[in-house]
């Protein structure tokens, strides 16, 4: 059977927050905590993989939650609501990839460890509910703002997939995810005339 250690986000729903709306912890604070025993584990897979797999799933759910908002809204714009549609269908679509390999590699209990944790640029509660309640092009410009810093956060916890991983297909989700992102926050910047900065 093997063993190995679950690297497990130690405090992070009472990490200060970088900005007063937004809740973050680097994942290279990240602490082990733990082992999970798991006899389907991929022999190449290891803990950064597991990490990567229970931390971005939660985040993928904010950003389609976020998304979600917008496309219901009464925001027009619509190369914006083009923009939200993609970030939805492509990390749904991530998503199920990710939790496919979670429920394979025995993981379970990592992913509903990780699900209540705020971090990578995820934004808490009370940011959230307020930005549901805006409309229009308040709406519209925070989408963009929020959508901006949730994809800039969580880049280097993906670079850290594609370096220290070991699972082959979801290094090359990660640098997937890398790509499309980053090209997401240009058209975002686009899109506002400035680069935003939450800080």
């Amino acid at each position: 059977m093997r063993r190995f250690l679950l690297p497990v986000a130690m405090g992070l729903l009472l990490a200060g927050c970088s900005t007063p709306e937004a809740e973050v912890q680097p994942s290279s604070n990240v602490e082990a905590e733990g082992v999970v025993e798991s006899d389907t584990l991929p022999a190449e897979a290891n803990t950064t993989d597991v990490h990567f797999v229970a931390m971005m799933v939660p985040h993928h759910e904010q950003a389609i939650e976020m998304s979600d908002i917008l496309l219901a809204s009464d925001v027009q714009d619509e190369a914006v609501r083009d923009l939200a549609q993609r970030i939805r269908d492509g990390q749904a679509r991530e998503n199920e990839i990710m939790e496919q390999w979670g429920t394979e590699w025995g993981q379970d209990q990592a992913m509903e460890l990780h699900s209540h944790h705020i971090a990578n640029g995820m934004v808490n509660p009370t940011v959230m509910q307020n930005y549901s309640e805006l409309r229009g092009e308040e709406l519209r410009v925070r989408f963009l703002e929020l959508m901006h810093y949730h994809h800039a956060e969580v880049i280097a916890m993906t670079q850290d997939e594609v370096d220290n991983g070991g699972y082959e297909p979801l290094i090359e989700l990660g640098a997937e995810m890398i790509e499309v992102q980053t090209a997401e926050m240009a058209e975002m910047e686009d899109l506002l005339g400035f680069v935003p900065n939450p800080q």
